[in-house]
């Protein structure tokens, strides 16, 4: 019996480190949408030091089940989707799945990922 593949928990810096195919599921905030292509930027800084991460989700296949509030600017959201390699520059992200992250604590999530990241 097989069942869907499952996604790789990772940091939103390190979608772009991702095979194009690999199914991950992330954490960020909504920067942008872009309606005309159905794209939303969502971006995070990990790190004081560290780079702003962005990576471009499109949501054509989830469209119908988003709230309008997981579209607004500023709001936390989970992404589970298939990394993309296209032409446009940039990292790209297919959703299959997106909610809101709610009242989300960054630093623990951060060291959770971390932590699996070690682990596995």
């Amino acid at each position: 019996m097989s069942g869907p593949v499952p996604s790789n928990l990772v940091l939103l810096s390190d979608v772009e480190r991702c095979a194009p195919g690999t199914k991950v599921r992330f954490l960020g905030c909504v920067d942008e949408y872009i309606v005309k292509s159905a794209n939303l930027r969502v971006k995070h800084k990990h790190s004081a030091t560290g780079p702003l991460a962005t990576v471009n989700v499109n949501v054509d296949h989830v469209l119908e089940r988003l709230k309008p509030h997981e579209l607004d600017v500023g709001t936390w959201i989970n992404v589970i989707g298939h990394v993309e390699q296209r032409k446009e520059r940039g990292v790209y992200v297919q959703a299959v799945a997106i909610w809101d992250a709610g009242n989300v604590d960054l630093d623990a999530y951060q060291k959770a990922v971390e932590r699996r990241k070690e682990a596995s």
